[in-house]
């Protein structure tokens, strides 16, 4: 058993954090993969995605699956790997450097690089209050730092499709509102 667990099929509301909340998801090269990513899980795993955000150092989801903790695994696996290929590709020493220390800091064992801390967080929605709260703060979340001045300027959230935009970074699974 996990520290936290989902249910099946049930909305939750997620935070995926980088090691050491480290900005890296300042260069749109190290979001790709993530949305990539998301997108892949969509289509071929089962994932629904009802919403999301990807900040500087970490990104908040809405989603379900039918192990939430197995996609959720894999999805950090992938991304991490990816992730540092880029870094070391673009000679980011520093930053892998601050990622080796944050994770030694974890107490980690060595060998693997480690990009995310543990877990995903999952908080079960339980109400559509709860929704409606959980979709506003994750939508504002680039407000509230200065990024945006409107959550459908931020082009890595699903803020824009639930605006109505049609160019945006990719698309959602329907949620009864």
């Amino acid at each position: 058993m996990t520290r936290y667990q989902a249910g099946e099929n049930l909305p939750y509301f997620c935070t995926i954090t980088i090691l050491d909340w480290t900005p890296v998801f300042i260069d749109a090269r190290y979001i790709d993969p993530v949305i990539e990513s998301l997108s892949f899980c969509r289509a071929k795993k089962g994932l629904q995605l009802f919403a999301y955000v990807v900040m500087p150092n970490h990104l908040h989801l809405i989603a379900a699956a039918d192990d939430l903790h197995a996609m959720m695994r894999d999805f950090k696996r992938f991304t991490s790997r990816t992730i540092h290929d880029l870094l070391v590709a673009d000679r980011r020493e520093t930053v892998l450097a601050w990622l080796e220390s944050a994770a030694q800091r974890a107490r980690r064992q060595r060998g693997e690089f480690s990009f995310w801390e543990d877990g995903f967080h999952p908080q079960e929605i339980s109400s559509h209050p709860v929704l409606q709260q959980k979709l506003r703060y994750l939508h504002e979340n680039p407000v509230r730092k200065n990024l945006v001045a409107t959550p459908e300027d931020w082009w890595y959230s699903s803020a824009g499709w639930y605006a109505g935009r049609t160019h945006i970074c990719m698309e959602m699974d329907s949620l009864d509102l």
